[in-house]
C-alpha cells in the first residue's frame, strides 16, 4: 500500500472533521510503515499473534509511529478507515500527551472516539458497515489502577 500525500491529507482532514480534535499537518504525522499480517499480529499480541491476526493498523504511543497492514488497499474506503481510525489516536496523543492511553477509562473513551470518526467517514464514503461493536464489551478491572493492560473484555 502507498499512500500519497493527497490520500494522507484527505483521510487527516476527516479525523479532524469527525473527531473535533485540534488540527494538524500532513508533514507532523509520524512515520508509517507497512507491516505484513504476520508481523504486525506479533507486534500487537507478541504473546500470542494469532489473537490479534485481524488487527489492520495501529498507533504505537511509546514509538510515535503508525504501523499498517501491507495488504491495505489505498483505493478502497474501508481500508482507509482504519488508517482514519489510528489518525485519531494521533490526535488524542497531540492533544493530551501519551499518558492519556495509560489510563484504562480514557483508553476506552480514546477508543470510542476513533470508532466514531472511522464509521462517520464510512458514512461519507457510502459504505455501509460499522466497526468498533466490541468496544462496549470492554471494562476496567475494578481497582482501577489505570494500566492499559488491564483492559479486559466481558464477554
Amino acid at each position: 500500500m502507498t499512500l500519497s500525500a493527497e490520500l494522507l491529507a484527505k483521510l487527516l482532514a476527516a479525523a479532524i472533521r469527525f473527531s473535533s480534535l485540534p488540527p494538524m499537518d500532513v508533514a507532523d504525522l509520524p512515520p508509517i510503515e507497512q507491516l505484513s499480517a504476520q508481523a504486525l499480529s506479533e507486534k500487537v499480541c507478541p504473546d500470542e499473534p494469532a489473537r490479534c491476526s485481524t488487527m489492520a493498523a495501529l498507533f504505537d504511543t511509546e514509538g510515535y509511529r503508525i504501523y499498517l497492514r501491507d495488504s491495505l488497499n489505498p483505493a478502497d474506503p474501508m481500508d482507509n478507515s482504519f488508517i482514519v481510525h489510528e489518525l485519531v489516536h494521533v490526535l488524542q496523543y497531540r492533544k493530551y500527551g501519551p499518558d492519556h492511553f495509560t489510563n484504562c477509562h480514557r483508553r476506552i473513551d480514546s477508543e470510542n472516539q476513533a470508532y466514531f470518526v472511522q464509521n462517520n467517514y464510512l458514512g461519507e464514503e457510502g459504505v455501509d458497515w460499522r466497526e468498533g461493536y466490541l468496544v462496549r464489551f470492554m471494562r476496567c478491572p475494578d481497582d482501577e489502577s489505570g494500566h492499559p493492560d488491564e483492559l479486559r473484555r466481558d464477554e
